[in-house]
């Protein structure tokens, strides 16, 4: 929360048995050492759960000794002034000594960075500082719990060039170097800095030390940092951040603090491709001990114990207060007293991993709260000009409306006005305000920049102001481009002014004045080539402007813009980005530009476009247009004829174009539009020759069978430009083949009289022009053996039939044989028409025989024959019999026979039917008439009864004949009755078993 303060100091509420000697936290694990021995170990998340273990030492010798807890927390090294080491592992119950640690004061260790997330139960590889100035490597392993002593290798790798006691010791591998490491090894008045190559990786355990090389070549000539004056505390700490390289997170060291005798020395750690004898600090500072708020003489000289760093704050630890100095400003954040006055504070460590803070007394644990640490470095940045971090840590938007508007109005002082305008979009200022102040400035980069921003910061809902801005803005990047192209010429200008100048100076040569110029020019070029890039990229910006508020630009407007700049190019890319191809097209047909309009409307034209700008087009591009047509499938020809008439071509320009398409319409895209046909075919007749009709023929002969076109339009047009053999044809077409055939001999083309001859079904008329042909060759006085010739072709005509067309004094001996041919072929004709009657005359007499035989015709049946239909005995009532011996009642033949027949038929058996009955009764009332007394009477009586008898004969002859002209279980019926069901609706309504009868 806001409210609760950054840092504050708690007292945990535990109570030590003992008092404390040393305590360590690391991974929320809390470890303490206290006095009688012992070690308590808990788990911060689980403070029920305390562990204790001993330590294997007399009780009451312990009373000081130094704790380091690794990372993890598992790991505990104890090593007290007297040079005795202990080494206590997570779940032991006591703490093992370490046999090869003799003499050894451990007073700094550095844990290895690579064990911090490992599964495995060893630190790695770590280093040791010792009060000597020694320093060793080892690696901690618990071993066996029931060892008494722990025999842990340990290896002495580098000696101080000053003897000191080693009082800070750290050891980080480089971020992108993963063999690269620097060791910080610290003392009371230096720090050395070891810069070099260790593979942590292949050497662990009793193998040989790996940073022994590093370590003794980086102090052979030792890069440190000295602090003249008396020892100071010598305190070393290093902060830790956790960065991500992609999916993988990494623990980097970012910053360093060491206490001095003259204050904190801090700095930055910066990893790169330094190597030995460089140095990775930077921006290092001597932060001077801060004065305590409530001075005395003995407090004010006091120096701090012991250090750490958070984030943002370097923490101190006095003997009776905690204070808290800001990095950034180096001033007090916090300063806190312990509450007792007999009361030591004795420590101060940090949890890098769970990022908690803790100090103790011997009988008390203090935990130092941090909360929201950085909330008020926003404004210290700000006040350093330090814009970036500062809305990097800004906590809500008033905060960062502050920090936007100082680096506007700094940048703006600055004049730095395009920086400053993207500042001041992004702030809550007055929109009007800004605009003013940029607008005095009169530069269009500027306005432009900051109308860009506060675009950006607008929502999509605010419609009518995003449209302001984005046509505003259209307007400034158009008078940007035109000035761009105004500095342009004028450059251009200069290249030409230079290019005089050095024809000049051909005539009376000079080096120095040549290269002067050859500098000048170059110089213009370059100037050109960034006008060039310039303008490039302002188009580019209002293209992407338009196209992401698209919806947002008013189209009138932008067009008036485009227009009243210039801009062709910007008007074009809007009218295509709006989908507006139709006002494109008329555009470049206003600059004639037909063939740019051509290739608009072949990618983005409709077919209500083609139809509308194709007359034109047509007349003034037309293998262009005709090309772009042919690729439009869903354009319809005939609405595209209009174009087509007003094209106007010339026989020596090449193929007619309009033939072209349409011939292409019909035999690839199969048109069957007959408009489209006969248009195709007046352009055939028009273009087509009197001496070669063979393309008008084609067509005439392929699509004429089909009617595709008007055969009475074609014929006339044919005639009309004089196309004979195309008439001969469609007068054949029209089945006027006398037509036909007195045309072709009219032009005297015999041969096409004669195919024309003989496509009449009609064999009469064949055999007709047949003659018309012979009769027309004989008139032209053409031979007599060619006459006969086309005779015999003709399969048709006889010598017979030309004869009577020969003159008079025509001989005979020129076909005599052919006569005789004739004779020949009329005797066998004879022959077979007598042998034809013959076998007619026995067919006859034969037929004659069988119906006299048909009257006694006669079948037997049985006593037990049923009907058919009914399964009723046969003889209880009138029955037919039919020659398949199927037998049936008269009337259930009747019913059947009406249930299968038409309307007409069933009408007419229910005529006939009606009408026997009419006359049975009125022969009944004849004979029931009493007897009249007169002859005369009695003979009219007699005649009426005869009559009827016979038309009651008549009526029961039609009714056997519709009844039973056929058996309807072997007839026509029975097959016609194929399609029908088994069970119809009615018997199955009637009949609900019958569905279960025909059940699978």
């Amino acid at each position: 929360a806001e409210d609760a303060p950054v840092f504050s100091l708690d007292t945990v509420q535990f109570r030590v048995p003992n008092k404390i000697i040393s305590l360590a936290v690391s991974n929320d694990i809390l470890v303490l050492v206290i006095e009688g021995a012992k070690v308590l170990r808990i788990k911060l998340q689980e403070a029920h759960s305390i562990a204790e273990a001993s330590v294997p030492v007399n009780p009451t010798s312990l009373r000081a000794c130094n704790v380091f807890l690794d990372p993890s927390g598992r790991h505990l090294l104890l090593s007290t002034p007297q040079g005795e080491s202990f080494y206590y592992y997570e779940g032991w119950d006591a703490a093992k000594p370490l046999s090869r640690f003799k003499n050894m004061e451990v007073t700094a260790v550095a844990w290895n960075s690579s064990a911090w997330s490992s599964a495995t139960s060893s630190t790695r590889t770590i280093l040791l500082g010792t009060h000597d100035g020694k320093v060793y490597e080892t690696e901690l392993r618990p071993g066996s719990e029931k060892a008494k002593r722990s025999d842990i290798a340990v290896h002495c790798v580098a000696e101080l060039p000053v003897r000191e006691r080693v009082t800070g010791l750290a050891m980080e591998a480089f971020p992108a170097r993963r063999k690269h490491h620097l060791v910080l090894i610290t003392t009371g008045t230096r720090m050395y800095q070891i810069v070099g190559a260790a593979d942590l990786e292949s050497q662990t355990g009793d193998k040989s030390a790996v940073f022994e090389a590093m370590l003794r070549n980086g102090l052979t000539n030792p890069n440190f940092q000295e602090i003249p004056g008396m020892p100071g505390p010598g305190a070393l700490t290093v902060h830790h951040r956790e960065t991500r390289a992609g999916s993988r997170a990494h623990i980097v060291a970012t910053d360093f603090a060491w206490l001095t005798s003259m204050g904190v020395f801090f700095g930055r750690l910066t990893f790169g491709a330094q190597e030995a004898g460089d140095s990775v600090v930077e921006n290092a500072a001597l932060i001077p001990y801060p004065a305590p708020s409530s001075s005395t003489d003995i407090s004010s000289t006091e120096q701090p114990s012991s250090l750490s760093l958070t984030e943002f704050h370097i923490l101190l630890q006095y003997s009776d207060r905690v204070c808290a100095l800001n990095m950034l400003n180096s001033k007090v954040a916090y300063e806190q007293t312990i509450g007792s006055s007999d009361e030591t504070l004795q420590g101060l460590t940090v949890d890098e991993t769970k990022h908690t803070c803790w100090l103790y007394s011997p009988a008390n644990i203090y935990e130092l709260v941090v909360t929201d640490e950085d909330r008020d470095v926003w404004g210290i940045y700000l006040s350093r000009h330090q814009f970036d971090m500062a809305l990097e840590h800004c906590y809500n938007d008033m905060q960062r409306d502050m920090v936007l508007r100082a680096q506007a109005e700094h940048l703006f002082a600055a004049e730095d006005y395009v920086q400053s305008a993207e500042c001041f979009a992004r702030t809550s200022v007055n929109f009007e305000e800004v605009v003013l102040r940029f607008m005095e400035k009169k530069d269009n980069m500027v306005l432009r920049s900051y109308l860009v921003a506060k675009l950006k910061t607008l929502r999509k809902q605010d419609h009518t102001q995003i449209t302001l801005l984005v046509m505003w803005l259209v307007e400034i990047y158009l008078s940007i481009i035109g000035d761009i192209e105004a500095k342009l010429a004028s450059a251009g200008m200069a290249i030409a002014s230079s290019s005089v100048t050095q024809m000049n100076t051909t005539a009376e040569p000079s080096s120095s004045s040549s290269s002067a110029s050859n500098n000048s020019s170059e110089s213009v070029l370059s100037v050109k080539a960034a006008y060039n890039r310039e303008k490039s990229d302002m188009q580019k910006e209002l293209h992407a402007l338009v196209e992401e508020h698209k919806q947002a630009v008013d189209p009138k407007t932008t067009y008036q813009l485009a227009e009243s700049h210039g801009r062709r190019d910007f008007w074009l890319f809007y009218a295509s980005l709006c989908g507006d191809y139709e006002r494109i097209v008329e555009y470049w047909m206003e600059k004639e530009e037909c063939v740019r309009a051509i290739e608009v409307l072949g990618h983005y034209g409709t077919p209500e476009m083609f139809y509308k700008y194709s007359p034109a087009l047509m007349s003034a591009e037309p293998v262009a247009l005709v090309d772009v047509l042919m690729r439009q499938p869903k354009l319809t020809p005939n609405k595209l004829i209009p174009a087509f008439m007003r094209y106007g071509h010339e026989p020596s320009g090449g193929a007619n174009q309009s033939i072209r398409y349409l011939r292409f319409c019909i035999q690839k895209q199969m048109c069957r539009d007959p408009v489209v046909y006969n248009y195709y075919l007046t352009l055939l007749v028009k273009e087509s020759d009197t001496d070669d009709e063979s393309e008008l023929m084609s067509f005439l002969t392929t699509y004429g069978k089909d009617m595709l076109y008007d055969p009475d339009y074609a014929l006339r047009m044919c005639k009309r430009f004089r196309r004979i053999q195309s008439c001969v044809h469609l007068y054949s077409l029209l089945r006027l083949y006398e037509d036909a055939v007195e045309l072709a001999l009219k032009q005297g083309d015999i041969e096409l009289a004669q195919i024309h001859a003989e496509r009449p079904d009609d064999d009469k008329l064949c055999k007709r022009l047949w003659l018309k042909i012979a009769q027309h060759m004989i008139q032209a006085k053409q031979p007599a053996s060619e006459v006969m010739e086309l005779v015999r072709r003709s399969d048709r005509l006889g010598v017979e039939d030309i004869l009577p067309f020969f003159p008079d004094f025509t001989r005979v001996d020129d076909f005599k044989d052919d006569i005789c041919v004739a004779l020949e072929d009329y005797e066998l004709q004879i022959q077979d028409l007598r042998g034809e009657m013959d076998e007619a005359t026995r067919t006859a007499e034969a037929m004659q025989r069988d119906m006299s035989s048909l009257k006694n015709r006669f079948a037997i049946l049985s006593t037990k024959e049923t009907c058919q239909v009914c399964s009723q005995p046969l003889w209880l009532r009138q029955f037919y019999v039919f020659p398949c011996q199927h037998s049936f009642h008269s009337d259930c033949l009747t019913r059947r026979v009406v249930g299968s027949c038409n309307r007409v038929q069933r009408r007419r058996i229910q005529e006939l039917q009606a009408q026997i009955v009419e006359i049975t009764k009125q022969r009944r009332q004849l004979r029931l008439t009493p007897l009249m007394s007169k002859t005369k009477g009695a003979g009219k009586q007699t005649e009426s009864d005869e009559q009827l008898e016979q038309q009651q004969r008549r009526a029961k002859q039609q009714l056997d004949a519709l009844v039973a002209g056929e058996c309807v279980l072997c007839g026509e019926v029975m097959i016609k009755s194929i399609a029908e069901p088994f069970i119809s609706m009615d018997q199955t309504t009637v009949n609900a078993g019958a569905d279960d009868a025909w059940s699978i």
